[in-house]
């Protein structure tokens, strides 16, 4: 289904809020844990177990969106997926806090910045990065 969602080709020239939104969107809140949690426990996800991050491995889409938070919003996506982040501790929902702080991101961050973004997060999975 990530697939579907998510453009993450490596012609991609990076990789659109909108297409997080959308992924997020259809997953059922029934999935979405309400507590934190370390990517997963007893078939209940943050966002970023939802996007296949695991312990020691994350993806290019799961890595692209933490760094979109925190290069792009100043703000640490684990907070916001915790509910520790203190502009959107007031949505109790994870899925609707993620999708309230993507669109937040979407409206505020340039496409430049975004470009910049998605290529250290290319270079991190290549290990190319310092």
């Amino acid at each position: 289904m990530i697939k579907e969602f998510i453009d993450a080709t490596p012609e991609s020239p990076y990789i659109k809020v909108d297409d997080y939104i959308k992924f997020f969107e259809q997953i059922p809140l029934r999935l979405w844990s309400t507590s934190p949690v370390f990517y997963f426990r007893d078939d209940k996800y943050d966002g970023l177990g939802l996007l296949g991050e695991r312990i020691h491995d994350f993806t290019l889409k799961s890595k692209t969106l933490e760094l979109y938070f925190k290069d792009c919003l100043e703000v640490k996506l684990t907070d916001v997926l915790d509910n520790n982040e203190e502009t959107f501790k007031d949505i109790e929902n994870p899925k609707e806090r993620l999708l309230h702080a993507l669109k937040v991101l979407n409206e505020t961050v340039k496409e430049r910045d975004l470009k910049i973004t998605y290529r250290k997060a290319k270079n991190i999975l290549n290990g190319r990065y310092y």
